[in-house]
């Protein structure tokens, strides 16, 4: 299973279609990226990562500033 069929799956249920979901693959063409937004991902970070862009993509998702915790 992709990362984007689960996504699908996540957003079908009703239970989890709140659920934060950040897409963390390596797929970084325009249609990809337009196809997870369409599917209600909550960001999308393309592979190279490293801990700042990650702790920003948190940051955003949630709306605060987790350096704080």
């Amino acid at each position: 299973m992709t990362g984007y069929m689960l996504l699908k799956e996540v957003r079908a249920d009703p239970m989890l279609e709140g659920l934060v979901f950040i897409m963390v693959t390596a797929e970084s063409t325009l249609a990809n990226v337009m196809a997870a937004r369409d599917a209600g991902v909550s960001d999308y970070i393309v592979k190279r990562i490293n801990g700042e862009t990650l702790k920003n993509k948190i940051s955003e998702v949630f709306g605060f500033d987790i350096s704080m915790l």
